[in-house]
């Protein structure tokens, strides 16, 4: 069967609006995918949000896809429908500041799916790429920042124990400028992000020499991105520690931050990390700075010493969400705890306790895989380096109550850090964003949904020793919690003065998303 696009922009169908304020309706748990910012442009402005669903099966199989793409002022809603056959998943929902680009893998067809759409809906171009086996047709998609154009990251393989992965760079037509392959001659390459920034840009790839994912060897990977041509390589194990992937800052002078955690030997696993690092490159690839924190060395001895919540037991992790430079020079780590945990509770007791919390779960369960898992999203822990990299402070923050998440197929047999990254690209940890407010500022937004009866925003001022504000969410007094409750729950960037919540009610089948000032 072949895929093809339907395009329709429709306004406020289907969509309640208020002041600063939209709902959309008949919207199932098992088919939302979160709420996101679309921003643009090297400063990041944000210039709407998106999110999309599945309503409706077709008789032949199909699948129709909706996708609502919402104005920066939360006043306006366009709707873009897309039909997919049902062996294709969509896994591209991108905005690089001009196009959107939607695209899907067909696994059934051998080929991956590519489309750009202006934000009045037209279509701007079609592309599909064939593949030669079906594990090959899976893609990733990575906005340029400048607003012209794409990279398309997707594997290659010259056999089955030969597997690697082609860059493609093109226009807003879908147009190819470049494209290089990097296959090794034994084992596996993938590439894990990609970010960019003027005429370069960064991965960071894993290399598995034996096709062991237990042994790996990560490394930064940098190239003009004018020509593809490569810069510099550099190796995250440094003799004793590999560093693993979660945060990568690439600023205007080709230098590049790294912040993440690390683990003994060379080689990955999902169990506890070691500590969390900071590296910094010079635009040649030259190392300015690297700093470690030991977990048993000195993250331990701060929480034991502050609340009995915080415990690095032997299955909690921590999961660098953003680096944070500030207005001294000083780089800042936010993070998070978290835990992934097997859940023996009976499959129906379980589905109706995630129906009665509102929706507070990923994925379905499936006949050939009824697996799952409960990740515990735990205290916030920050890290302040100087310029030099010297650890300065380490900062816990706890929380009254933890918010938990049931994992279905397929994320349950994610590996817990990646389980973790999975979870926070789609909203549900706890820490939002790092914004200055009126008053030039630094403060931390974030949220809380353990509750989800009583979800909380709110923020700690950077500037002023962490200090503590509530998010007055006014507008949630029209929304009656107790007829449902909330699952997804989400604070995103707002413009000046203002934070974007986003929440969805599960038995309401309702996603409302709403405009708030940070000032009282």
């Amino acid at each position: 069967m072949k895929n093809y696009l339907a395009i329709l922009t429709l306004w406020v169908l289907s969509f309640g609006i208020f002041a600063q304020s939209i709902e959309i309706q008949d919207v199932k748990r098992s088919r939302f995918n979160g709420v996101k910012p679309i921003f643009s442009g090297e400063d990041m402005k944000v210039e709407g949000y998106y999110t999309y669903y599945m309503i409706e099966k077709g008789s032949n199989g199909d699948r129709l896809f909706e996708f609502a793409l919402i104005d920066k002022e939360v006043k306006d809603a366009k709707k873009i429908q897309v039909t997919i056959n049902k062996s294709s998943n969509i896994n591209n929902t991108i905005f690089n500041g001009k196009y959107f680009l939607i695209s899907w893998d067909d696994v059934k067809d051998k080929k991956m799916v590519f489309n750009t759409i202006a934000t009045d809906g037209t279509i701007i171009a079609n592309k599909e790429i064939p593949v030669e086996k079906r594990r090959l047709a899976a893609s990733t998609v990575y906005a340029s920042i400048d607003g012209e154009g794409f990279y398309i990251v997707s594997p290659q393989s010259s056999g089955a124990s030969a597997i690697g992965y082609s860059i493609e760079r093109v226009n807003n037509k879908l147009e190819q400028i470049w494209k290089v392959d990097d296959i090794p001659a034994k084992g596996s390459k993938e590439v894990e992000d990609l970010i960019n920034l003027g005429d370069r840009f960064v991965i960071w790839e894993n290399y598995c020499p034996n096709m062991n994912p237990n042994k790996v060897v990560p490394q930064l990977v940098a190239f003009n991105s004018k020509t593809s041509e490569q810069i510099y390589i550099n190796d995250s194990f440094d003799g004793t520690h590999t560093g693993l992937y979660n945060r990568l800052r690439l600023d205007e002078d080709g230098s590049v931050l790294i912040g993440g955690s690390y683990v003994n030997g060379q080689k990955i696993k999902d169990v506890n990390n070691e500590g969390i690092y900071i590296k910094k490159l010079d635009p040649n690839g030259k190392e300015i700075l690297y700093t470690k924190v030991s977990n048993s060395e000195k993250i331990q001895e701060v929480l034991k010493s502050t609340s009995k919540g915080f415990a690095i037991g032997s299955k909690d992790k921590v999961l660098v969400e953003d680096l944070i430079v500030d207005k001294e020079g000083n780089i800042v780590i936010i993070s998070e705890m978290f835990s992934k945990n097997l859940n023996i509770t009976p499959l129906a007791i379980q589905q109706t306790r995630d129906l009665i919390s509102g929706g507070k779960s990923i994925g379905a369960p499936n006949n050939n895989d009824k697996s799952k898992y409960t990740l515990e999203i735990k205290d916030f822990i920050l890290f302040k380096f100087n310029q030099k990299g010297e650890l300065g402070e380490i900062k816990p923050i706890s929380k009254e109550d933890y918010n938990k998440i049931t994992v279905y197929n397929p994320y349950s047999s994610y590996g817990g850090m990646k389980l973790a990254r999975t979870l926070r690209e789609m909203g549900w940890f706890d820490y939002g964003f790092t914004t200055t407010n009126v008053d030039g500022k630094s403060i931390m937004v974030c949220k809380n949904n353990a509750n989800p009866k009583r979800p909380e925003a709110f923020f700690y001022s950077l500037d002023e020793n962490y200090a503590f504000k509530q998010i007055n969410l006014k507008k949630m007094g029209n929304v009656n919690l107790d007829d449902a409750a909330v699952g997804y729950f989400d604070v995103l960037r707002g413009v000046t003065g203002n934070v974007v919540i986003a929440f969805f009610q599960g038995k309401l089948k309702k996603i409302t998303i709403q405009s708030e000032s940070l000032i009282e």
